[in-house]
């Protein structure tokens, strides 16, 4: 790839722990790509010899012909290349690692930021948190949203809502303290308050009344599951909820959730997939989070793909081989996701060919996940061509953000990868990447904290 005038951002080891922005470019500056092979995320047809300026942060225009530029415009040569949006993950759990300091836990810093570099080295520039601990995330969102740390875009839950006994009110998926919402004149003004403090993006809600670990929970009635979508829209928070059956996502598109955080795990009737469908409610795929727990108990060598070696600390690694592996099997996660193994893919691909809505999630903490569900999703049927969409544009729109993210059209933000190999031909060519474009500025891969720059 022929890069002109690029500027690159330095920085010392000593340096590491403020995580400045001088790892990407310094500023956004004017760029052109030309002779790209373009696939804008849109679903509609490549385009060959596409010729793509970038002003500020802002696509400034597409066009099919060369296009005159100002003097020192970055010029990239993309023949041979293919240029796509940046990717988007939309369930994620930032990992954490903490420490108890007075009775409170302090969580690791750094631990958190080799995981979120390890999204965008992986060419994901927009992950949603889909729980967790609610200062520990929204401090790293203010960080990304302030460009004090190198980082994908962050959007957050925060804490999950449940009912008390709920799923998630012991168990909570990664890590967030729950919001209990029982009796609704009580919970409406503590929610409101977290609402209008925290401004989560959007606001996750737990339903499973069969849960993971127990055989029958409470859930929320469709009443204040309407209440509770009613007051986050009114804050100008979209929702998602946990639901795992039938009767938890009627109950759901009855309280009118705007998106699902899984497809649901379960054998589903015709009627079911129809009306997920027919409501065009966005489904995060995570396909990846059955068959990661699955397949550790029995084979971890997915675990020594390149794609892992490149993202993962082999720290973690080992820890997923071992500590990881046993919690799974003996708290009889693995066995339980076994017994999904056909349900989920099955009920994704019924989803995508009735028109519905599905989009890239993994339910998981680093980039080289993303990837895995990719070729999960085409295993399950999912055309390549189909697979750009649900993994860029489908994305923006479940997190209500595809007025700016998602394409690339006139306007947007130029949040974009350039590869070195055509992804619908491919899966694997996702990985081929040879730049990463996030708010207008190239990324320097080469500096993110990741084992592939640690050698």
């Amino acid at each position: 790839m022929h890069f002109r005038k690029i500027k690159r951002g330095v920085i010392s080891a000593a340096l590491w722990g403020a995580l400045l922005p001088a790892w990407a470019s310094p500023a956004a500056a004017d760029f052109l790509i030309e002779n790209v092979t373009l696939l804008d995320g849109t679903g509609g047809a490549a385009m060959a010899g596409a010729h793509v300026l970038v002003k500020s942060n802002r696509i400034a225009t597409v066009s099919p012909v060369s296009l005159r530029h100002d003097a020192g415009v970055e010029v990239i040569d993309g023949n041979g290349k293919f240029l796509i949006p940046g990717l988007i993950d939309s369930h994620i759990h930032i990992q954490k690692n903490g420490v108890v300091q007075n009775g409170k836990t302090v969580w690791d810093r750094h631990f958190g930021m080799i995981a979120l570099h390890s999204y965008l080295y992986s060419g994901f520039t927009t992950v949603f948190d889909a729980a967790n601990d609610p200062d520990w995330v929204f401090s790293l969102r203010a960080d990304e949203q302030a460009g004090k740390i190198v980082s994908p875009r962050i959007f957050a839950t925060g804490s999950p809502i449940t009912v008390p006994g709920g799923y998630g009110d012991e168990i909570v998926p990664g890590g967030g303290p729950p919001l209990r919402v029982g009796d609704w004149s009580m919970a409406r003004p503590e929610l409101d308050a977290y609402f209008k403090q925290r401004k989560p993006d959007v606001q996750k809600v737990l339903i499973d009344r069969h849960g993971v670990f127990t055989p029958l929970n409470p859930s929320p009635s469709v009443e204040t599951l309407r209440n509770i979508v009613k007051l986050a829209n009114e804050n100008g928070i979209r929702t998602t909820v946990h639901a795992a059956s039938e009767d938890d996502f009627n109950d759901a598109l009855d309280g009118g959730i705007d998106n699902f955080a899984h497809v649901i795990r379960y054998p589903s009737s015709d009627g079911m997939i129809k009306r997920l469908a027919t409501k065009r409610v966005a489904l995060s795929t995570t396909l990846a989070v059955f068959q990661y727990i699955e397949r550790i108990a029995t084979d971890t060598a997915f675990l020594d793909e390149p794609i892992f070696k490149a993202v993962v600390d082999p720290a973690i690694l080992d820890r997923q081989k071992t500590t990881e592996r046993q919690r799974y099997i003996s708290s009889g996660m693995s066995a339980q996701f076994r017994a999904m193994h056909d349900a989920v893919p099955v009920n994704t691909k019924k989803i995508f060919d009735a028109g519905g809505v599905l989009t890239l999630g993994t339910d998981r903490a680093w980039g080289a996940t993303s990837h895995m569900e990719m070729d999960l999703l085409h295993k399950a049927g999912i055309p390549l061509q189909a697979l750009v969409r649900i993994a860029t544009l489908n994305g923006a729109v479940y997190l209500g953000k595809e007025k700016d993210l998602g394409s690339i059209e006139r306007g947007k933000i130029a949040d974009m990868v350039l590869l070195n190999a055509d992804p619908t031909q491919d899966v694997k060519n996702y990985q081929a990447i040879a730049a990463v474009f996030k708010d207008g500025k190239r990324v320097d891969r080469a500096k993110l904290d990741v084992p592939a720059n640690r050698k």
